[in-house]
């Protein structure tokens, strides 16, 4: 293994350490009696090392865990010839079949719902994770990131992103990457409600 690979997992390793201890310490006390002392405390390391990786408790109990730069790494590496809903469609569906099965992705999932008062801001951590979606889509259309159709495009398909995490059930049910296509299936539709059986 190269330094820079064990210096990279190293790090991934610490900042899972962190999430993990964001995460299920605000299940066992509630969000707002956590602190960042509480989380580095958990995790085994200083409050310097947090702000490494972190902005604020906020960001280590509630953001996607995947940076704004590898999503539109993502979706700027699928093929030429998918349209941009389906490129971004393929994205969340290889993230979300990765992280599914992890321990402090499902810990988050319940937290959130235990604390609805979390969703706004949830909402606004994840906000350069939308931003990099419509970057993405811009450069494939070759469109300003400012296009009614690139805004549209991106805010449908987060917004199917987010249903499918709303409707998931981490132990029983179809699985999230399941919902997720769902989801991307009735934006594709253009909404239309399905057809009763």
């Amino acid at each position: 293994m190269t330094p820079s690979g064990l210096r990279e997992r190293k790090k991934e390793a610490t900042r899972e350490a962190l999430r993990h201890a964001a995460i299920t310490l605000s299940r066992e006390r509630g969000p707002q009696a956590v602190t960042v002392e509480d989380i580095c405390a958990q995790a085994g390391v200083s409050p310097r090392t947090f702000f490494n990786y972190f902005e604020s408790k906020d960001e280590a109990i509630l953001a996607i865990d995947v940076s704004a730069p590898v999503v539109l790494r993502l979706i700027l590496d699928r093929p030429a010839e998918e349209d941009p809903l389906a490129a971004v469609r393929n994205v969340f569906a290889q993230r979300y079949a990765e992280i599914a099965t992890s321990a402090t992705f499902r810990e988050r999932t319940l937290l959130i719902r235990e604390h609805p008062e979390l969703v706004p801001r949830l909402t606004h951590t994840n906000r350069a994770f939308e931003e990099a979606m419509v970057e993405g889509i811009a450069i494939r259309t070759g469109l300003s990131p400012d296009d009614v159709y690139v805004r549209t495009t991106a805010a449908a398909a987060f917004a199917a992103s987010r249903a499918a995490l709303t409707c998931w059930q981490p132990d029983s049910g179809p699985s999230l990457v399941t919902l997720l296509h769902q989801a991307m299936d009735v934006v594709e539709r253009g909404l239309t409600p399905p057809r009763p059986e």
